[in-house]
């Protein structure tokens, strides 16, 4: 398959899944839909919460890209060299 083929077949799914991916569980939403209402930090909470564990995959991407960058670098560097 070649890659400009790829990005729209997963631009398409993007777009098709946005809807489901931007669902939550119905009882956490309740959950801070009435402590909103009562006043309590539940909602502050549950929302710290998931941005914590938001944080594992972004390092591991932000890793990679780096570990990438740096391979890249000492690859083109090796040629320039070379030549």
């Amino acid at each position: 398959m070649k890659p400009k083929s790829f990005r729209i077949i997963l631009s398409i799914c993007l777009i098709l899944f946005a809807g489901t991916v931007l669902a939550q569980c119905p009882m956490c939403g309740e959950a801070a839909r009435t402590s909103l209402k009562e006043g309590n930090t539940t909602a502050k909470g549950l929302n710290a919460g998931i941005l914590y564990l938001l944080l594992g995959p972004y390092f591991m991407v932000m890793a990679g890209g780096i570990i990438w960058y740096r391979k890249r670098k000492k690859a083109k560097k090796a040629l320039a060299e070379g030549v």
